[in-house]
């Protein structure tokens, strides 16, 4: 008679690998979290009396402002080109996504200098007599070039939530002698208001998470407290406290989002779509407002990069090149290829058991990395580094990579999760009546289908990596730059044409993933 033992669970070593990621991923933020208890108080009540209400001064009025704006920008253009015809409506479809592709900083520093005493502005205003000086470095200016660039958060979701409108609840309201202003007053903008507001959290969060904007701006906030208790006066205590603070707030914006989301009905119509009629002038009185943030939030930035990299052009700069881009290809290479790998292993682990109650809720804890701004996990992993032996902060890229992986892991798990989902569970039962184990299953039947989503989260993640800062330049080595840093370094240093290079890279790579983001939002 066969002895009994401990007989391991079902799928016991895809459940023990998904484990491991998932205590990967939460380790920073369990760190950041647990060290809240151990705080140094010496200092911590200067920091509440004095420098706390003005870090949430500023925040709060950026987050305001942004939100605002964005709201208005995103949601008017999204109206415009899915309900009305006018010229070029379809080509506005997907370039009003293009400002996504401009990291923030970069637009700042592109402003910056084309309202200084040097720029074009001030030239022309020069030239008709008018001089007048411009300062934008300040909280309206960090407004405006944040929202011109994060306002196609709020686009994308609104535009989804209005193609998947039924098209008859406007024709209804419409036949009951209603305008189209009053039709997307009361029937169309509160039924798309939860996804609206998916993209609104998500602006949020990027104004959480920015460094560039407001260090090159010279406005202190939570983000920029961080990185000057640690990298400035190498205070961990009050890094992790602020930290902190900011984790608490990212925790109630999801709550907010998933009570807002939760009794979300979508109405699929398949009924053709329907656009609007308009007499010439509104015509082209639409098209004018599409192009505004168009113009202001890509065109005009990328022609001042352009002209500053032909003044600044000397042979030595591709050397310069080289070695940036290099690097940024090694990190954005490993960090791809390691999420994308994880991600394959943790969404495969959660098919084979299934999501329901608790799993449900735990299959989502990996998006939590992505919410949190780049500054926090960075503390966390520092934080972490010190407990295991101190002498290994920045002994390599090593912390930086296992940053990447936690920040961006929900890019590619996110897209990896969705096509699995696609794939009939009667493939894997097939394949296993016939003598498959789920190891063959996933190498030979999900691997191969899931080859076109495997590329895309490749190069989503490449991308995100390449345009990230705040991660970046805390746990870099020393003397290690990147695209992003470089780019930041010389505007800080005031040198912006030298930047130029970097940033027009940047935008080039970054401009790659809004070309999928648009096929997808055809697709759905």
């Amino acid at each position: 008679m066969k002895p009994a033992g401990i007989r391991r669970p079902k799928h016991f070593y895809w459940r023990l690998a998904s484990n491991i990621i998932l205590g990967a991923l939460l380790l920073p933020l369990l760190i950041v979290a647990s060290r809240s208890f151990t705080l140094d108080s010496s200092n911590l009540l200067h920091i509440v009396r004095n420098l706390l209400p003005l870090y949430l001064w500023n925040t709060s009025i950026l987050v305001l402002g942004i939100s605002a704006l964005t709201l208005t920008l995103g949601v008017t253009t999204a109206w415009f080109v899915t309900v009305y015809e006018f010229p070029f409506r379809k080509q506005l479809e997907w370039i009003l996504i293009l400002p996504l592709a401009i990291p923030t900083f970069i637009n700042a520093i592109a402003y910056v200098g084309l309202t200084d005493y040097a720029g074009p502005i001030r030239i022309f205003l020069r030239w008709t007599g008018n001089d007048l000086y411009i300062d934008i470095m300040n909280h309206f200016g960090a407004i405006f070039v944040m929202s011109f660039v994060l306002y196609p958060y709020v686009y994308v979701t609104s535009r989804s939530a209005f193609l998947l409108q039924s098209t008859s609840l406007i024709e209804v309201s419409r036949s009951l002698g209603q305008s189209m202003g009053i039709t997307f007053r009361k029937v169309v903008f509160p039924l798309a208001w939860p996804a609206i507001f998916a993209g609104l959290i998500l602006v949020i969060m990027e104004v959480l998470n920015d460094y560039g904007v407001v260090s090159y701006f010279g406005i202190p906030t939570f983000t920029s407290g961080i990185f000057r208790s640690w990298l400035a006066l190498g205070d961990l205590s009050t890094s992790i406290f602020l930290s902190l603070i900011v984790l608490i707030f990212v925790l109630i914006l999801l709550v907010i989002e998933f009570l807002a989301n939760r009794n979300k009905r979508v109405t699929h119509d398949k009924s053709e779509q329907v656009f609007s009629k308009l007499i010439p002038r509104k015509k082209w009185v639409m098209l004018g407002i599409c192009l505004i943030p168009i113009f202001l939030g890509f065109i005009i930035p990328v022609a001042q990069l352009i002209w500053w990299f032909t003044i600044a052009y000397s042979p030595d700069i591709w050397k310069q090149l080289i070695n940036l881009v290099a690097n940024t290809s090694l990190l954005g290479s490993i960090s791809s290829i390691l999420i994308v790998c994880s991600g394959l292993v943790l969404s495969y682990s959660f098919r084979l058991v299934n999501k329901k109650g608790f799993r449900r809720t735990v299959s989502k804890l990996p998006f939590l990395g992505y919410a949190m701004p780049g500054a926090v996990i960075a503390v966390g992993i520092v934080a972490l580094i010190i407990l295991i032996n101190p002498e290994l902060i920045y002994a390599g890229v090593y912390a930086l990579i296992f940053g990447y992986l936690v920040r961006f892991f929900a890019v590619g798990y996110g897209s990896i999760e969705s096509g699995l989902d696609k794939i009939p569970k009667q493939f894997d039962d097939a394949a296993t009546s016939l003598g498959s184990n789920s190891l063959r299953n996933f190498l030979k039947i999900h691997i191969p289908i899931l080859k076109p989503v495997i590329l895309g989260s490749l190069i989503m993640v490449f991308v995100d990596v390449t345009k990230e800062l705040p991660l970046t330049l805390i746990l870099r080595p020393f003397n290690f730059e990147t695209l992003a840093t470089d780019a930041f370094q010389y505007a800080k240093d005031e040198m912006a044409p030298r930047a130029a290079s970097s940033s027009l890279l940047i935008i080039f790579v970054s401009a790659v993933p809004v070309y999928y983001l648009n096929k997808i939002l055809h697709r759905n």
